[in-house]
């Protein structure tokens, strides 16, 4: 009798702990989300790359989960909208190479009415490494290079 109680109280624990199934979801994240610095910028052309001041080195560019985006520097602070999308076609990587394929684009667009001021950024080819990402456009025979990383 007691060996039929023990298998029974067994078959009852193992039913009841693995009977149960717990659902984990993970809720994938935007890698865009939160708040960036640009800390390089640069344009190439047949020659090679060359440094370019853009004039948003000294800010912070907070892009939200709702595709709203702030950049702020102490002086303007500037709202808008961002949009991160996929395409198909030519683009060029962070190092100058040519491709021809499905990649991620990007474009920004903020104001600050009190001073009229505008920042519009439009990215061909989007390519994020974990706290950094580096987004290149092309344009008249120059390819344009901007490197952010997390503030």
């Amino acid at each position: 009798m007691k060996s039929v109680l023990r298998i029974s109280f067994i078959l009852l624990l193992s039913a009841a702990l693995f009977g149960c199934t717990k659902t984990i979801v993970v809720t994938p994240v935007n890698p865009l989300e939160g708040t960036w610095i640009l800390t390089d910028a640069a344009e190439a052309d047949a020659y090679g790359w060359y440094p370019i001041v853009t004039g948003l080195e000294s800010g912070s560019f907070s892009f939200y989960g709702n595709g709203t985006a702030q950049y702020y520097d102490g002086h303007f602070n500037m709202r808008g909208t961002w949009t991160l999308g996929t395409q198909a076609g030519g683009y060029y990587d962070e190092y100058g190479n040519y491709y021809n394929g499905v990649h991620q684009f990007m474009e920004v667009h903020l104001y600050d009415s009190y001073s009229n001021s505008s920042i519009d950024l439009y990215f061909d080819n989007v390519e994020f490494r974990g706290n950094r990402f580096a987004a290149t456009y092309f344009n008249n025979g120059y390819i344009s290079r901007y490197r952010f990383s997390r503030y």
